[in-house]
């Protein structure tokens, strides 16, 4: 088949970091790999300071007029007439979206089904804050999402929740989770475990737990000191905290971590590159990921294809990963993760049993191989749907001109 050109397009990019961030880019690359050519519109971060690209596609980071730093969204006419010049230079075949909450994403679907008439693919990674405040918002997002010709979420849970937001009417809805590629993301060598363990100072015999991300209410980082501190009492041993991340509560993960310093020893680590993670991940026997709300976690697909068990909530999108008792333990408390933890710390069998089965599950189903493959093919069928509705459309008009 005919390579496409795709248009990936949000607020939210390298530098930042974040799930997003990583989805685009993998998905950029992955995109070129199969021989399509993926350009990335995102806007110029210039609170970040200079700021080189180095990707292997093109990147068109546009400055907007309006600049919301703690949100890292801009947005503004002259961006978007930048945006319309490389439209008509590149002459795209589909315009993918990330994230219906980002100003950018939404106002470059509208430029490319609107004045562009190039098909638009939108997927919402996130869920929607339901709130009585929030309630205005819904109709917003309806009205300016009414060009996108088809939707994917990334779990269940967001697909169920974007149906309520959006009311589709007869646009697709695609389940399509994120990915990693297992070949970076993988199990550690004997020696390399060691390795990973004596550069955090962590006996090799020593149970370990990570959790990663941003310190929010909502990713819920600064209750997983409490969770290991019950699991440690519950095993009568000394666990290993390892935190990655940062964020506006980082002062109350400190002290959540000083507060259980007698059961279990902490280290706050901040954000780090992806080839640090791997080896934070190489020298844990366990990830605990505590959001409730969490739309997917592609920290949980992370660590399992680097053959680590994984913990997560039963009522949030991290569902569509783990395999209960098999990769990981879906939990509905606090109370039972604790409990889940300390089962795999005193239970040698199950954990190698769980090592061994997550990367192989990771592989078969969230591979960048298999979500590409699928994740183009939803471009072709909107392309063609598109194709279809549009020569009606032009058929009516000729109609009503002809008989007006």
């Amino acid at each position: 088949m005919d390579p496409l050109k795709v248009a990936l397009a949000s607020d939210w990019f390298y530098p930042k970091i974040g799930g997003i961030e990583t989805h685009i880019h993998e998905l950029a690359l992955t995109l070129q790999r199969m021989g399509h050519e993926p350009h990335v519109f995102t806007h110029d971060y210039r609170a970040f300071g200079p700021y080189r690209d180095s990707f292997p596609y093109p990147v068109h980071r546009l400055r907007g007029r309006f600049y919301i730093k703690s949100a890292h969204v801009s947005l503004g006419p002259g961006a978007l007439m930048e945006a319309n010049n490389i439209y008509k230079k590149v002459g795209f075949d589909i315009t993918h979206v990330h994230s219906i909450y980002s100003p950018l994403a939404v106002a470059m679907a509208n430029l490319s089904r609107g004045i562009r008439g190039v098909p638009v693919v939108a997927t919402n990674h996130s869920l929607f804050l339901w709130r009585r405040a929030t309630l205005p918002l819904v109709y917003v997002i309806r009205h300016f999402l009414r060009r996108v010709d088809a939707f994917i979420a990334v779990s269940r849970k967001v697909a169920e929740d974007s149906r309520r937001l959006l009311r589709l009417d007869g646009h697709p809805l695609y389940i399509v989770p994120n990915a990693v590629d297992p070949s970076f993301w993988r199990p550690a060598e004997d020696e390399e475990r060691a390795r990973a363990r004596r550069a955090l100072g962590i006996p090799e015999e020593s149970f370990t737990v990570a959790t990663v991300g941003r310190f929010t209410r909502r990713k819920r980082i600064h209750v997983v000191p409490r969770i290991v501190a019950e699991a440690a009492r519950k095993t009568g041993q000394a666990i290993n905290l390892v935190i990655v991340g940062d964020g506006p509560l980082a002062d109350l993960v400190a002290e959540e971590a000083r507060r259980y310093s007698r059961e279990v020893r902490v280290m706050i680590l901040g954000f780090v590159e992806r080839e640090r993670l791997r080896e934070i991940y190489w020298a844990s026997d366990l990830l605990v990921v505590p959001a409730r709300l969490e739309a997917f976690s592609i920290t949980a697909l992370e660590a399992m294809a680097c053959g680590v068990p994984v913990i997560g909530f039963r009522e949030s999108g991290i569902s569509d990963v783990i395999e209960d008792g098999s990769t990981g333990f879906l939990v509905d408390s606090d109370e039972e993760a604790a409990e889940k933890a300390a089962l795999l710390a005193l239970d040698e069998d199950l954990r190698a049993r769980m090592e061994h089965r997550a990367p192989l599950h990771i592989a078969q189903h969230f591979s960048w191989e298999k979500v590409g493959r699928n994740i183009v093919e939803i471009y072709r069928a909107t392309m063609e749907a598109a194709a279809g509705s549009d020569k009606r459309y032009l058929l009516y008009r000729l109609w009503r001109w002809i008989m007006g």
